[in-house]
């Protein structure tokens, strides 16, 4: 469960934004609240801006930092972290690392810290803290090439020689199976789902749907597409495999000129055929129609995607970050996800849901707390963006947030010169 994500120095984020999910002290919505071990968090979060105010920079933090940590293990000794992009419209800034940090309850229900600071070149610092008290118990603090341990020392200290400086230690301990970094590494890497590319997250659920989970995925998915007024009644979901002929000149080019070789050579192709079928009733009998799914809307092709991520969401209680959920789908559809999160006979697992939109619609306090709406800005004559929430107004519980949110009380909207809506 991510209780908390902060950033610093990166993209247009110069000063530090925190994303904060532990809720506040207001008693609205409990079903909005997630509860793991006695620690607690909102289960979907709205982020709201302008276009270019930084929604997309935060998703893309989270996913930088997470990757980092994913593939820390397979760097070269001197490759560059080549995903690290400060703040560039300062002379500091532009030479100072970014900093990142979670705050999350992992698998074995305790309440973890780890962040980390880093260029171009190298990690700058690291840091883990395990909470099985009040008070944080220090795991590893790394600054630079000098480390400090508290907790299993003698497991962790010798392995500092097999870490390099482009390198997180937390992936080189866990390499080397030590617990207390084991944990906290498989929440991070395997726990949170950042989507902000539609077309890799469109291959992931391709192989989602080719996995020994196909029928789980599909059963679930139809019910989705159902749930939503789509009328599908079976998704049919075939791989094919085809022998093509391919001249060998472009398998291969290292071809030795004047060498007997054959023209062609056989490859072989996996093809992908997905068929949605539709009961129709044409009055006097019932028939059943096809469709091949680029035949269906982009709301469908987007249900589509999103099935097998959010079935493995509330099995698992992953946290599945979306930025701009609402692309292609109607309001009521959207709305219909957001409340399979706040279900807790679906979202068993206490999974959570991060996302950016520009559908006003869905800004009620009759579906969210205030501390469950965020809003970013960005200041153009400096080009920093700001993270706040709607709970830092005085916002009545009466109050119509979206009227106030266009009319800019809480600022986080374009202002188009010339033009007054």
């Amino acid at each position: 469960m991510l209780i908390q994500f902060s950033v610093k120095n990166f993209v247009s984020f110069k000063e530090k934004a925190v994303l904060v999910l532990q809720p506040s002290a207001d008693h609205e919505h409990p079903e909005n609240i997630n509860e793991v071990n006695g620690y607690k968090a909102a289960n979907t979060i709205a982020i709201y801006g302008a276009n270019a105010s930084g929604k997309t920079s935060l998703f893309r933090a989270m996913t930088v930092a997470l990757l980092l940590i994913k593939n820390s293990n397979i760097m070269q000794v001197n490759q560059q972290i080549s995903s690290m992009v400060p703040f560039k419209f300062d002379k500091e800034s532009i030479n100072e690392p970014s900093e990142f940090e979670f705050i999350f309850v992992a698998g074995d229900g305790n309440r973890y810290i780890y962040g980390f600071s880093a260029d171009r070149e190298r990690v700058h610092e690291e840091y883990l803290y395990q909470y099985k008290s009040k008070k944080p118990t220090m795991i590893f603090e790394r600054n630079g090439e000098e480390y400090e341990f508290k907790s299993q020392k003698s497991l962790l200290e010798p392995l500092v020689r097999f870490n390099t400086p482009n390198k997180l230690f937390l992936a080189t301990a866990t390499n080397w199976n030590t617990e207390s970094t084991t944990i906290p590494y498989k929440w991070l890497s395997e726990k949170v789902l950042t989507f902000t590319d539609a077309q890799v997250l469109s291959s992931l659920s391709i192989d989602a749907y080719k996995s020994h989970k196909q029928k789980e995925y599909l059963k679930f998915t139809e019910e989705l597409l159902q749930a939503a007024d789509i009328n599908i009644s079976k998704i049919h979901f075939n791989v094919k495999k085809t022998r093509i002929n391919m001249p060998l000149n472009l398998i291969s080019p290292q071809i030795v000129e004047g060498q007997p070789l054959p023209n062609v050579a056989t490859q072989e192709m996996e093809q992908v055929e997905v068929i949605t079928e539709h009961t129709i009733n044409d009055g006097d009998s019932v028939s059943n129609y096809k469709l091949g799914i680029n035949e269906e809307s982009l709301g469908t092709n987007q249900l589509f995607i999103l099935g097998p991520f959010l079935k493995d969401a509330f099995e698992n209680g992953n946290v599945v970050v979306i930025d701009e959920i609402d692309k292609s789908l109607h309001t009521f559809i959207v709305k219909h996800i957001i409340n399979m999160f706040r279900d807790k006979e679906i979202n068993k697992a206490g999974a959570q849901l991060i996302f950016t939109t520009h559908d006003t619609s869905l800004l009620s306090l009759a579906t969210f707390r205030r501390d469950q709406v965020y809003f970013t800005e960005k200041n153009n004559k400096t080009g920093i963006s700001d993270l706040y929430s709607l709970d830092e107004f005085s916002v009545r519980k009466t109050e119509n947030i979206e009227k106030g949110y266009l009319l800019g009380r809480y600022g986080a909207i374009p202002y188009i010169r010339g033009e007054e809506l």
